[in-house]
């Protein structure tokens, strides 16, 4: 392996992780096959964190910085309308991704009630969450796409706790809730907010 600053071997220990807690789950990302991935001594690891679960809790955040990172780009997008991100928001477009993201997600927070680093981390996450929701919906209402009938903010945490509800019922697979219930659902309850100024 070429020689890499205490940063660069820090990041690619993280960025490894990610890749395997996307593809795998968190309980998958143990500290000998994130080794065995990013080819480097076990010892390595634990000299750039000082537990599994700050490893885990980082790559989750990670996992959260990039997803919110594409995102961004989606929305500087000429073709791309603040409504459609709120249905990326909501999980309920890019489906392979978002049903990966959404399982990762509830993963973290199984975790973290009994992981107080993970706990904060999901914390930090949902903020982060939150903040993209708020700026998402002023730049439609600014950019007069749409009118929401609550205050951003407000309407924000509505969204978080709709998505956080009925996607935990989809990842159950219960007979008779299918995808195209969960997209339904999503649509009728952004519309019940979300007035449209043109076709979108």
């Amino acid at each position: 392996m070429s020689y890499l600053s205490h940063d660069e071997r820090r990041q690619m220990i993280l960025e490894t992780a990610v890749k395997i807690a996307f593809s795998e789950g968190l309980t998958a990302m143990t500290v000998r096959k994130i080794a065995q991935e990013a080819q480097c001594a076990v010892g390595q690891i634990h000299r750039h964190f000082s537990s599994a679960s700050e490893l885990k809790a980082e790559a989750f955040l990670l996992s959260v910085t990039q997803a919110l990172s594409l995102l961004n780009e989606e929305g500087k997008k000429e073709e791309t309308t603040s409504y459609q991100l709120l249905n990326w928001c909501l999980f309920t477009a890019h489906e392979d991704d978002a049903r990966h993201y959404s399982l990762l997600w509830k993963e973290a927070e199984v975790m973290s009630y009994h992981d107080d680093i993970m706990m904060n981390a999901i914390k930090t996450a949902t903020m982060m969450w939150h903040s993209s929701l708020v700026s998402i919906l002023e730049k439609g209402i600014s950019q007069q796409e749409f009118e929401c009938a609550k205050p951003v903010a407000t309407f924000a945490w509505d969204m978080i706790a709709f998505s956080h509800g009925f996607d935990g019922l989809y990842n159950l697979k219960i007979e008779g809730f299918s995808e195209n219930m969960y997209i339904e659902h999503a649509s009728r309850f952004l519309k019940s907010y979300i007035t449209l100024k043109d076709t979108v």
